[in-house]
């Protein structure tokens, strides 16, 4: 007497949008959670807040990576995150930076502090762009005569 009829038209079509509309959630949802740029920015924060000299390694959960003089972005499945760093550094991602960065002593690849500082400024100001993320985060604070540079790539 005081069953439910559940077998008219209009209640199976909305049962039908809901499973189909929860189905759309779910399936929409990342299988992994986005990579951690707060880690990698505190690694160069705590690297420019060092002694001359200090050396530290991050490693890194992205595909892709960008490096600007005051933010590291990262960027996976799971999503995109951007962590700020409280000191500028220098993004050493290739050439006579990146042979510094990996531990070789500035005065073989520049001729004087004054052009290890003008070659820092050109790549902290240059254009920010998406690159291929490598395994690990490498950052190195490094002085040489008046130039004080924290390197990272």
């Amino acid at each position: 007497m005081f069953d439910t009829h559940v077998d008219t038209l209009y209640v199976w079509v909305a049962l039908g949008a809901v499973s189909v509309a929860v189905f759309g959630v779910v399936a929409s949802l990342p299988a992994s959670a986005p990579p951690d740029a707060t880690t990698a920015a505190t690694t160069v924060d705590e690297v420019a807040t060092s002694p001359p000299g200090s050396v530290a390694t991050h490693e890194l959960d992205a595909e892709e990576w960008t490096l600007s003089g005051r933010a590291i972005g990262l960027r996976a499945d799971g999503g995109v995150a951007h962590a700020t760093v409280l000191d500028p550094y220098v993004p050493a991602l290739g050439g006579r930076l990146a042979a510094v960065l990996a531990g070789a002593p500035p005065r073989r690849y520049f001729r004087s502090p004054a052009a290890l500082g003008r070659a820092a400024e050109r790549a902290r100001t240059a254009d920010a762009e998406w690159r291929p993320a490598p395994e690990r985060l490498r950052v190195r604070h490094v002085r040489w005569g008046g130039v004080d540079v924290v390197l990272a790539g």
